[in-house]
């Protein structure tokens, strides 16, 4: 242990050479180790890569020490305790199910071979919960890569209609796999034997969720991992390349050609506007975070007011933000001054009346509303009471209100359900698309170990009516599905569909 102690402190010492203000070093963990009852965390100072490389030949083999088996037993055992605690659909999943589980799962997590492995493991354990936003992540420097190939190759994936589709290419390869190609089989095994894997690891509230990130994930593996990707062009003909995981270059751009529409900047686009015939507006709006696109609407607003006849609102890939901004965006597009959004509660526990439900049984409870609390607060049921999210805004704000469409899909999710769940209540406005993420609600992140990171869902969250949607998905007014022959002739059916509701030909 004083060896490799000593190791570190060579190697700090040997990064901090004269002349390296620009590589001022951050100060990362490397070690964990139990001292009694005590977790005591070690760090070394790793300087910033210069040029896509280390610094130095003493940081050429540098990595992250490998997480032992107690180290990993002990970030399994904290994910179990927080989720159990916190989860706020432990009720429906079940506390003793959870409890297997993690008991099954002792032994594989400190038998895993590397940290990859024992970290795929955590995600199909918290995938089991079916919460997009209980989730496992990391920020340790795992080689990886999923679009990025050898040989100058970019490729993304996306779910078209049960099929998975190249949405964007380097332009190089383009000629040899053309946007629209179709995956077939990845080494030999069919394509949806493969996504079924995948899948397992997806933290996902709907199994249409699952299947989409799951296809954007397809190919992550370790960087140096050949795989042999069949495929059918558009036209027909089929063809294999051989890909190579690889990692990018800092600061590395590489021209992409996509199908049009759906290039991963143009898709994750922070605010747009786009005219069409009869004065019809159509806003992109990409979050619902403070900041710049609230900034950029703001500043477009007045424009759109003075001309706009009606209105698309694009939520499409919409899955951040806060539900204060989604109310502040809907507000100006209501003469309502009062805005009911969804309601919420998240689990409580108080632990002397959770001691005084101990003997309490469900007769017991009956007509007693003291010992039906305590036991609940035993069974990990209790819950606080329901709050209605509610917005008031000034009657002197700038308002458009005019007919309204909101384009829909399985990436709407979180802040922009709730702008949906605000909606709800607006005659003016109509909904067209697909089924959303089903995925609102407030994450609390907890550290298992350096590096390594939980997320849990810890609000249950409903419409003002009470009827649900996390797990679900918001249904749109209209159902419009995108098929393979749209997308490969750049059709937008959601968006003709609007167009088609508000009056355009």
């Amino acid at each position: 242990m004083r060896k490799s102690i000593w190791l570190f402190a060579l190697l700090a010492a040997v990064g901090a050479v004269p002349g390296a203000k620009a590589q001022q070093p951050p100060v990362q963990t490397v070690g964990v180790e139990l001292r009694g009852d005590t977790m005591v965390y070690r760090t070394v100072n790793v300087p910033h890569r210069r040029h896509g490389a280390l610094r130095g030949r003493a940081w050429a083999g540098y990595s992250h020490t490998p997480w032992s088996p107690e180290q990993r037993l002990f970030a399994l055992s904290k994910l179990w305790m927080e989720v159990r605690r916190n989860f706020a659909y432990m009720d429906r999943f079940g506390v003793e199910r959870w409890d297997s589980l993690y008991r099954s799962m002792i032994v594989p997590v400190q038998q895993a071979r590397n940290d990859v492995e024992f970290y795929r493991q955590l995600e199909g354990l918290c995938a089991r919960l079916q919460n997009e936003q209980t989730f496992i992540r990391h920020s340790r420097d795992f080689p990886q890569s999923a679009v990025r190939f050898e040989d100058g190759w970019l490729l993304r994936l996306m779910d078209v209609g049960g099929h998975v589709v190249v949405s964007e290419v380097s332009r190089d390869k383009a000629q040899l796999m053309p946007p629209g190609s179709e995956i077939l089989a990845v080494d030999g095994r069919p394509v949806e034997a493969w996504l079924g894997e995948v899948m397992t690891r997806v933290s996902a509230s709907t199994d249409r969720v699952r299947r989409r990130l799951a296809v954007e994930q397809m190919l992550l593996d370790m960087v140096g991992s050949p795989h042999e990707v069949t495929f059918r062009r558009p036209d027909g003909s089929q063809a294999c390349v051989r890909l190579v995981n690889a990692r990018p270059e800092a600061g590395e751009r590489i021209a992409c050609t996509a199908l049009p529409g759906h290039g991963w900047d143009e898709l994750h686009e922070d605010f747009r506007v786009t005219w069409y015939p009869g004065d019809v507006a159509c806003l992109k709006i990409g979050s619902f975070r403070p900041g710049r696109v609230f900034r950029a609407f703001h500043d477009a607003f007045p424009g759109v007011k003075n001309r706009a006849r009606a209105l698309i609102i694009d939520l499409r890939w919409n899955e951040r933000g806060s539900s204060r901004m989604a109310a502040e965006f809907l507000s100006h597009l209501t003469r309502d001054t009062l805005l009911r959004g969804a309601v919420w509660r998240t689990r409580i526990y108080d632990a002397a009346l959770a001691s005084w439900g101990s003997d309490a049984t469900p007769a017991d409870t009956v007509g007693n509303a003291r010992v039906k609390l305590a036991y609940e607060y035993y069974n990990d049921a209790a819950f606080s009471e329901p709050e209605r999210s509610a917005y008031r805004f000034p009657r002197s704000r700038e308002v458009l209100e005019v007919p309204t469409v909101i384009l829909v899909n399985d990436a709407t999710g979180s802040a922009a359900e709730c702008f949906l769940a605000l909606a709800a209540s607006q005659p003016h406005m109509s909904t067209v698309g697909t089924p959303t993420s089903g995925c609102a609600g407030t994450v609390a992140l907890y550290e298992l170990l350096p590096g390594l990171q939980c997320g849990i869902c810890t609000q249950e969250v409903r419409f003002s009516d009470g009827k649900e949607f996390v797990g679900l998905g918001i249904a749109p007014d209209v159902t419009v599905e995108d098929t393979l022959d749209d997308i490969r002739a750049g059709r937008d059916a959601a968006l003709e569909k609007a167009l088609e509701l508000l009056g355009v030909e």
